[in-house]
């Protein structure tokens, strides 16, 4: 312990201060109050925000950040790659140029893109309707280039035009297909149920598989009020994928009810590879004057489908109020940034990505983390914005982060009387930008907003002006100005990873609780945890009692010490936060990334499904060994596949070429249970043999992968504590 604290810990107790209120001390958040001591209220009390804040977020001006959204509405649909895209990004250079930055940077990088001409969908028999409709992103229309190569599906019109009867296939499983019969030139109406199909991907290769033609979805998941919607996704293929609302999908089933009913599909979509299109990512600087090779880091994506409002022009208009602010406040002396702000306009969020890898968003965010992986290293935190502007109907406001980030969050929600109203949750998914500083680059992540009405807006052409509301707007540049100002000038580094330890750690037990007697690691994954526990919370104790000496330092002398003895404990936790988030994190569930935890848990859990259907089978009960099996990661959507579309979708899952894998392994394997499943169900497969499949599996593919999963935990955990056990006096 330096000399500093030493002296002021004597002082404390000479003042009388207990034990018992130094331990409470030592245990402490890393955030501690930003004003004078005393219960946090409940709500909103400005004697809660310093003079300096309450003067930075008093220039913030709502009406700009209106302006600013409305006229990137009015460009209409950016898709990751295309010229539009390229044109607002230019666009926001040149007012990130104004702004008296120190730097503003043109980051490009390689990008699948598309283009559409237009779909049109026709209802010719028994009546003649047009249908409002679009062909999903990544799919093929009707006709087009994929790659440079001519594709045809239409059967008039040399091809540019697809006529046929449409059938009901209802959510468009194996079973539902079996049971119409041939299906050659036929069109498939199919809900789209994503808790069922997992992703419009598994029907549409079920529908190509029994021989459709094409197939129009409508819907999405859910309640779905917003019955004009039409969803526009990546999707991909093999035949056309069109996308069509519930009320036009139903006005269709209501003819079919008495009559054949004829469509005339007519499009074309041009696929174009990453070799073939860039997409590009701005940023602009405002350099610290204190620690300038530190970042606070602000972000959003430019690209959209349709106008994108609210996903994310929103985020965008946002970003760009939050660079005027900080830049004019530094200007006029009001604020001086002692670490680095960064405004970032990232692209290709929606789609990009290549064609051998199942996942294909967050590309832009990916490739800046990748291109600016020193920045990352060193980022306090992340404050990304997705869907900030959409018109609730129900319920609060939700803010998605990272576990280190709880304290600091919640306090300003806090201190901006807003408790009640916005809360939070872990951990932060792979939806959206900020999943790639996170997980990928190891920093610490915040992503506002999401609502319960969201689903139903979101990537349709719904979301637009209309639906949009100055509430949150105004909520997230108060929020996210103040979460930028106190991390900023934080002391020492305000996130607090034993939230990350418990998040851990709460999958750590019931993992164990499921997979223990196949795999020995669990103990020593659990000890190394336990060890990062102690030594976070000697860390927080330590960072506690830096900044209650800094407030009461009386020199400058003495605050130059603190600081320093702050600076070398900050470059530490750096690192880390780096080795707990990286490794710590997996990616998996019902489809590649659908879902993030802890790397062990995809293994445990299949694990546990397995031993369930191996204990019923023991007993001779099949039908609950079939239910078991559904619950295996990739049955939730496999049991309702052939096995040609299931074993085709799996083919892309198991790739994890650069987005889902790569350097730090985070994507899960996945098991191919599908084929005892089935035969299993149709007597093809003895109860004997599906019981040695199922070991087979589990002793040859998931306890070592688990195996290996618990062995990067310790060695990461272990990595991380011993950091910390040395940087502290």
């Amino acid at each position: 312990m330096s000399a500093v604290l030493r002296a002021r810990r004597e002082d404390t107790l000479r003042r009388g201060i207990t034990a018992t209120v130094l331990c409470l001390i030592a245990t402490v958040s890393l955030l501690v109050p930003y004003a004078a001591a005393g219960p946090r209220p409940s709500t909103g009390d400005a004697s809660w925000l310093t003079e300096e804040e309450m003067s930075v977020l008093s220039t913030i001006n709502y009406d700009r950040v209106w302006d600013e959204l409305e006229y990137l509405s009015g460009l209409g649909e950016k898709v990751a790659g295309s010229p539009e895209e390229r044109a607002a990004q230019e666009y926001i250079k040149a007012k990130l140029d104004t702004m008296g930055m120190d730097l503003v940077t043109w980051e490009t990088f390689p990008t699948k893109t598309w283009v559409h001409y237009g779909t049109s969908v026709t209802i010719t028999s028994p009546t003649t309707e047009p249908v409002l409709a679009t062909t999903y992103g990544d799919s093929h229309s009707i006709w087009g280039m994929d790659s440079g190569i001519p594709y045809s599906w239409g059967n008039a019109d040399d091809g540019k035009t697809l006529i046929g009867p449409v059938v009901d296939a209802g959510k468009g499983t194996d079973a539902e297909f079996d049971a119409l019969g041939d299906l050659e030139g036929i069109i498939a109406l199919v809900e789209r149920d994503d808790d069922l199909q997992g992703w419009p991907n598994v029907p549409l290769e079920e529908a190509d598989a029994h021989g459709a033609a094409a197939v129009v979805f409508y819907g999405y998941y859910g309640s779905y009020p917003l019955a004009d919607g039409i969803k526009q996704d990546v999707v991909g293929g093999s035949i056309p994928a069109i996308s069509i609302s519930i009320n036009s999908a139903d006005r269709i089933k209501e003819l079919l009810a008495d009559d054949v009913v004829e469509l005339t599909i007519a499009g074309r979509a041009d696929l174009i590879d990453a070799g073939s299109a860039e997409s590009v990512n701005v940023a602009a600087y405002l350099v610290g004057s204190k620690y300038p090779t530190e970042y606070v880091v602000f972000s959003a994506h430019i690209d959209t489908w349709w106008a994108g409002t609210s996903d994310d022009n929103s985020g965008i208009a946002c970003v760009l109020e939050y660079a005027r602010v900080f830049s004019e406040a530094r200007e006029s002396g009001l604020y001086t940034n002692e670490r680095t702000l960064v405004f970032c306009s990232l692209g290709a969020e929606e789609y990009g990505g290549p064609d051998d890898s199942w996942y294909n968003w967050l590309i832009g965010s990916y490739e800046w983390v990748k291109a600016n992986r020193d920045k990352v290293d060193r980022t306090v935190v992340d404050l990304n914005l997705d869907m900030c502007s959409i018109k609730k109907t129900y319920g609060r406001y939700w803010v998605e982060q990272s576990p280190d980030m709880n304290t600091f969050v919640k306090t300003a929600i806090d201190d901006l009387g807003l408790t009640g109203a916005v809360t939070y949750y872990n951990p932060q998914y792979s939806w959206v930008d900020a999943w790639s500083f996170h997980a990928k680059g190891g920093a610490s992540a915040v992503n506002v907003f999401w609502v319960g009405n969201q689903d139903e807006l979101y990537h349709t052409q719904l979301d637009n002006m209309d639906l949009a509301s100055m509430e949150p707007l105004k909520i997230v540049m108060d929020m996210y100005t103040l979460l930028g100002l106190r991390a900023d000038g934080a002391l020492v580094l305000p996130f607090d990873m034993m939230h990350m330890v418990d998040y851990a750690a709460g999958y750590l037990s019931s993992d164990s609780t499921v997979a223990a007697k196949d795999c020995a690691y669990f103990a020593a994954a659990s000890a190394a945890l336990e060890e990062l526990r102690e030594q976070v919370a000697t860390a927080n104790a330590y960072a506690a009692e830096l900044k209650e000496a800094f407030a009461m330092a009386e020199s400058d002398s003495e605050r130059a010490a603190i600081e320093a003895e702050a600076l070398a404990l900050n470059e530490v936790l750096y690192k880390a936060r780096k080795t707990v988030n990286i490794w710590t994190m997996g990616e998996g569930g019902t489809m590649g990334s659908w879902d993030v935890f802890p790397r062990e848990h995809q293994h445990s859990h299949d694990i546990g499904a397995i031993n369930a259907a191996l204990s019923a089978l023991n007993r001779g009960r099949v039908a609950n060994a079939l239910t078991a099996l559904e619950t295996v990661y990739s049955m939730e959507w496999g049991r309702v596949c052939s096995p040609e579309a299931y074993n085709t979708i799996m083919s892309w899952m198991w790739n994890d070429v650069m987005y889902w894998g790569g350097e730090w392994d985070q994507q899960q394997a996945y098991v191919n249970v599908q084929w005892i499943y089935l035969g299993l169900g149709d007597g093809t497969l003895s109860i004997m043999d599906a019981k040695a499949a199922l070991k087979e599996i589990k002793s040859t593919q998931l306890v070592p992968w688990l195996q290996e999963d618990l062995m990067t935990l310790e060695w990461a955990w272990m990595d991380a504590a011993g950091l910390l056990e040395a940087a502290i006096p």
